[in-house]
C-alpha cells in the first residue's frame, strides 16, 4: 500500500467504433451513437503471454543422471548436468555461471537453518530444472533468507510434490522465470510464497499455506520502461490455486491470465488505528484511513465520512488478484513518482472456478483493464468486487459479487453478455475516474444482471447506457441515494430494465432514450412482495420478488408500445395503471430527466473521445 505524489501520464485509450449500440439490438435502427472501450493493446498482450503458458514437456529425461550421496551435509554444484538426490541433505550450492541443471527428487529432504537452502543467489544465467519423481514426498527448509534462491530461471515439473518452507523471506525466488507443469507445490513463507520475473504454471497444483506477503508475486526488472510480455506476468493454465495470504493472493506488474483450473484465495488484511505513527511506519495517508470499528470487524465508509470514531486503515495491500502497477522515478522530483497507464496492462479471466475471500479488493486493476470471457467468480471483500483504472468488461461467464463496498468499478464498465449478480455496502455498478478529461461511462449490452445496493445501484459519473440483456436493480432504502444515477444521461435502447429503489433521488433516463420508459411511486413495497408489470390484456411483461423495501420502479422492455396501457402490481393488487403517451411515461413519481442529451464532453451524439484514467481509485 505505498503511496506518494503520482503523476499520471494517460496514456491515450481510443475508443474506436467496435460496437455500436444497433449491433447490440439489432431490433432498434435509430440508436443512440456509441461505441465500446477498444482493448486490442490488451488483447495483444493476452496472446503473448499465452504463447508462454504452453510448456509443453519439460525434460524428464533419466539417462546420465549421478546420484549425490551426502551424510546430512552440504552439496556444491559446480558443473552442467542432471543429479539425483535420495534422502536427508543440507545446503546444496549453486557455484561458477550459467550452469544447466536438472535436479531429480526421489523423496529427498533438503533443510539448512541458517541460509539459502538451495542457493543460486550469486550465479547470474542458471537454469535450474526440477523433477519430482513420481509419487515421491520432497521438502526444502530453511530458517533464514530464502528457501529457494535463483538468480536466473528455475523450473519444477514430474509427478511428485515438494513443500517448500522459509521462516526467513521467500520460499521460492527466481530472478527470471519460474515455471511449473504437472507438479504438486505447498508454500510457507514469511515474505512471498512465489517470486519471480514472470510466474507460469500448467496442469499443475500451487497450495500457499501462509505467506507474510503476497502468494504469486511477478515483479518488473527496475529499469523496464514499458510493456513487454517476457516479464510481470503471472499465468495459470489449468492449475489448482489456493493461498491464505496477508498480502496480495497473485500480484503481477503487467498481466494476470486464468485459462482452467480453480483459484481459492483468501486475504486478511490487518488493521491500524489513524496515528502518526503508523502513518509514518506503514507509509500511510488520510486517504488510506477508510474503515471503522463495526463489532468485531471493520467496514469501509465513504470518502466524505464524518465522525469522531477512531478511523482505521490497512497496514499493507491484501487483494485477491492485482495487475498493475509499475512506478518509474520523475526525473524532475525524486520524491515523486510516475505511473505509467496502459491499455494492455491488464487480468485476462477465460475460464476456470474463481473464489476469493479478501479483506482488499477482491480483483483489481490498477494500471489498466479487468477483462473476463468466461468461467465462474465468486467474491466476497470488505473493498470492492472487480475494479480497474481505465475498463472493466465482462463478455462471459459467471460473476457473483456476494459481499463488497463496491460492486463493479472502472472508468468504463461494460457488460455484454454472462450473468452478473453483485451485492454492495456503497455502489453497485460504478464508472469513475479522476481525470476530468475522461467521458466515463456504464454500457451493458446484454448478459443478465442483478444489482443490489445500499449506495447508487448504477452509478455514471459520465453516461449510462442499457441496449440489451435483462438488468434488474434493488437501490438504496435511503433517500440519500438512487437506483440509477448518472452526469450526463440514462439511455435505454434495448433490453429489459427494472429498478426498484427509494424515491427521494430518483432520476429518469433521457428522453431521447429509443426504447418507451415507465415510471412509477408514490407506494410502498415490502421486502418479499412480488411486483410485476402487466399489459392491457393481464399478460406479464416482467416480474421480481422484491428483495428489500421499495417506493418507485423505473422499467423498460421492448414489448413497450406508444398509446399501450400498463399496470404494475403487488401481487394481485394493482399499484398504477400507466399509459405510454410519452417516451418516458411517469405516475406518482418525480426525476430528472439527465442532461437532454446523448453524448458528453467528447465526440458529438457519444459518450467522448475518452483517454485513460487518472491515478487508481
Amino acid at each position: 500500500m505505498k503511496k506518494s505524489t503520482t503523476i499520471c501520464l494517460l496514456l491515450a485509450l481510443a475508443l474506436a467504433l467496435t460496437c455500436l449500440l444497433g449491433a447490440c439490438n439489432d431490433n432498434n435502427a435509430d440508436k443512440t451513437p456509441f461505441s465500446l472501450a477498444d482493448t486490442s493493446g490488451a488483447d495483444s498482450a493476452v496472446q503473448q503471454v499465452e504463447s508462454a503458458v504452453d510448456l509443453g514437456e519439460l525434460s524428464r529425461d533419466t539417462d546420465s543422471v549421478g546420484a549425490v550421496k551426502s551424510a546430512n551435509g552440504d552439496v556444491t554444484v559446480s558443473e552442467s548436468g542432471s543429479y539425483l538426490f535420495e534422502g536427508d541433505y543440507g545446503k546444496i550450492t549453486i557455484a561458477k555461471g550459467e550452469l544447466k541443471l536438472h535436479f531429480f527428487f526421489n523423496n529427498a529432504n533438503i533443510k539448512c537453518d541458517d541460509g539459502v537452502a538451495i542457493d543460486g543467489a550469486d550465479v547470474k544465467g542458471t537454469e535450474l530444472t526440477v523433477t519430482l519423481c513420481e509419487n515421491s514426498e520432497n521438502s526444502v527448509t530453511n530458517g533464514k533468507d530464502n528457501a529457494v534462491h535463483i538468480k536466473g530461471k528455475l523450473f519444477v515439473n514430474g509427478k511428485g510434490s515438494l513443500a517448500v518452507t522459509s521462516t526467513g523471506k521467500n520460499a521460492v525466488k527466481a530472478s527470471k522465470e519460474f515455471c511449473i507443469a504437472d507438479a504438486k507445490l505447498t508454500l510457507s513463507a514469511k515474505g512471498h510464497a512465489v517470486s519471480a520475473q514472470s510466474i507460469t504454471a500448467q496442469n499443475a497444483t500451487i497450495n500457499v499455506l501462509s505467506a507474510g506477503k503476497d502468494g504469486l508475486n511477478a515483479e518488473c526488472d527496475d529499469e523496464t520502461t514499458s510493456f513487454t510480455a517476457q516479464e510481470g506476468f503471472v499465468a495459470l493454465k489449468d492449475t489448482a490455486y489456493a493461498c491464505n495470504v496477508l498480502g496480495d493472493g497473485i500480484q503481477a506488474d503487467t498481466v494476470v491470465y486464468i485459462d482452467g483450473g480453480t483459484c481459492n484465495i483468501t486475504t486478511q488484511g490487518e488493521f491500524v488505528p489513524d496515528t502518526a505513527q503508523n502513518r509514518l511506519e506503514y507509509d500511510l495517508d488520510e486517504d488510506d484511513f477508510r474503515y471503522v470499528k463495526w463489532g468485531e470487524n471493520y467496514k469501509k465508509v465513504a470518502s466524505d465520512y464524518f465522525s469522531r470514531e477512531t478511523m482505521y486503515a490497512l497496514k499493507q495491500g491484501c487483494k485477491g488478484i492485482k495487475a498493475g502497477e509499475i512506478e518509474y522515478p520523475d526525473p524532475e522530483n525524486s520524491d515523486n513518482e510516475i505511473t505509467l497507464l496502459q491499455g494492455d496492462y491488464c487480468i485476462a479471466i477465460k475460464s476456470g472456478d474463481i473464489f476469493v475471500h479478501s479483506t482488499d479488493d477482491a480483483v483489481h486493476a490498477n494500471s489498466g483493464s479487468v477483462l473476463i470471457w468466461g468461467g465462474t467468480l465468486q467474491l466476497e471483500t470488505s473493498d470492492d468486487g472487480i475494479t480497474a483504472d481505465v475498463l472493466t468488461r465482462i463478455s462471459g461467464g459467471n460473476v457473483t459479487v456476494k459481499d463488497s463496498y463496491e460492486g463493479l468499478e472502472g472508468a468504463f464498465v461494460e457488460i455484454t453478455d454472462g450473468t452478473v449478480d453483485v451485492t454492495a455496502t456503497d455502489d453497485g455498478i460504478n464508472a469513475s475516474c479522476d481525470d476530468v478529461a475522461v467521458a466515463e461511462y456504464i454500457a451493458i449490452c446484454g448478459g443478465n444482471v442483478t444489482v443490489n445496493a445500499d449506495g447508487d445501484g448504477l452509478d455514471s459519473n459520465g453516461s449510462l447506457y442499457v441496449t440489451g440483456g435483462s438488468v434488474t436493480v434493488f437501490g438504496p432504502t435511503g433517500n440519500g441515494d438512487g437506483g440509477m444515477d448518472s452526469e450526463t444521461g440514462i439511455y435505454v435502447d434495448g433490453g429489459t430494465l427494472a429498478v426498484l429503489s427509494s424515491r427521494g433521488m430518483t432520476e429518469l433516463p433521457s428522453d431521447k432514450s429509443a426504447q418507451y420508459v415507465i415510471a412509477c411511486g408514490g407506494w410502498n413495497v415490502t421486502a418479499g412482495e412480488t411486483i410485476s408489470v402487466r399489459d392491457a390484456k393481464g399478460k406479464t411483461l416482467w416480474q421480481t420478488v422484491a428483495v428489500k423495501n421499495a417506493q418507485t420502479l423505473i422499467f423498460s422492455c421492448d414489448g413497450l408500445l406508444k398509446d399501450g396501457t400498463y399496470g404494475v402490481y403487488n401481487g394481485e393488487t394493482k399499484l398504477a395503471d400507466i399509459k405510454l403517451t410519452e417516451q418516458i411515461s411517469s405516475y406518482g413519481i418525480q426525476g430528472g430527466f439527465g442532461p437532454g442529451g446523448p453524448g458528453g464532453p467528447g465526440t458529438p451524439g457519444g459518450p467522448g473521445g475518452g483517454f485513460g484514467p487518472g491515478k487508481g481509485m
